[in-house]
């Protein structure tokens, strides 16, 4: 796979050319050293997206006590918009910027690490050298410059490398099992909420081979806070927990209650997780009609229970699921 090496020329800084040349190649929006963090870069690389391959930015840089490695993407696979801590592999703290939650834990090579998304941008930071404290991680990702924010203002449908090539990180995933679609484009009325409290439907996925709908909503103000919902049939229920208590999990610790929340002249049990931290992400599923209802929460600075109790009305009641 060919990678574009860029040399920024006797003072290190990138130029607006340079700048334009990035953004041509990738489906995200770069988030860049600023002048004085770009004197303390090396080895930028961009793998430019084709049909084959997503794009990605990497780079590292000197900080006051080690060194890091930094990369960039969009992560479309999986539950797009859902997860805050893509690279880490225990349960990280989360600390926020600019309305944004981000974690800092380890990685799968046992070293300190930082995960922070903004719009369709996902960085993973990873100390590669020395002792880089929390602080240090968290001062350099807010210096940061924001470039071509006007992408993530975007749809998933449009801009996804999954979605318009219709290919899955590892073989087919939750996210290809479906063909995505603006709203405003699937043929008839929409049926399902444009909005839910703050946060806007953005795409809709459409089974390909079964009845399956998937619904992506966006947090309307910081484009980052995702809400995934799949309405699927009994047969892709695959491995759904139904263990209850606490810190139930290793990549995410996990709290896990039943809900029996009246309906009709029964009572429908709801399988409901929190995430066990501050900001936490949430996560229910159950059976209603006949089918599997799955719905992912991002970690957010905003409270969501109320946003889980907003999407049970509309789809116990509301819907037609």
């Amino acid at each position: 796979m060919k990678h574009i090496n860029f040399k920024w020329g006797c003072e290190n800084i990138i130029t607006h050319k340079s700048i334009d040349e990035i953004v041509k190649h990738i489906n995200f929006s770069p988030i860049l050293p600023n002048d004085k963090q770009m004197q303390n870069i090396y080895n930028f690389s961009l793998r430019p997206e084709t049909k084959d391959n997503r794009s990605s930015i990497y780079f590292y840089a000197k900080l006051q006590n080690g060194i890091i490695r930094v990369k960039q993407f969009f992560y479309d696979w999986a539950f797009p918009f859902i997860y805050a801590d893509t690279n880490l592999v225990k349960q990280g703290n989360p600390f926020i910027i600019n309305n944004r939650v981000g974690f800092i834990g380890i990685d799968y090579k046992n070293n300190k690490a930082l995960s922070y998304s903004v719009g369709f941008t996902t960085v993973e930071i990873s100390v590669f050298e020395g002792d880089v404290t929390d602080e240090e991680l968290i001062e350099y990702i807010a210096n940061l410059v924001l470039i071509n924010f006007d992408l993530s203002k975007q749809s998933f449908a449009t801009v996804s490398y999954t979605a318009r090539y219709d290919q899955g990180k590892w073989a087919e995933d939750e996210v290809t099992r479906v063909k995505w679609f603006e709203p405003e484009t699937i043929d008839g009325e929409n049926i399902f909420s444009e909005t839910l409290l703050d946060y806007k439907l953005d795409s809709v996925g459409i089974g390909k081979e079964t009845n399956e709908v998937q619904l992506l909503y966006r947090q309307k103000d910081n484009l980052t806070d995702g809400c995934w919902i799949s309405i699927a049939p009994h047969i892709l229920e695959q491995d759904l927990p139904k263990t209850l208590g606490r810190n139930i999990g290793t990549r995410q610790k996990w709290r896990f209650r039943l809900l029996k929340i009246p309906y009709e002249n029964r009572k429908i049990e709801v399988y409901y997780g929190v995430q066990e931290t501050k900001n936490p992400a949430r996560w229910f599923w159950f059976s209603f009609n006949n089918k599997i209802i799955q719905c992912h929460i991002r970690s957010s600075v905003h409270e969501t229970s109320s946003l889980v109790r907003e999407l049970l009305i509309k789809i116990l009641y509301n819907w037609p699921v």
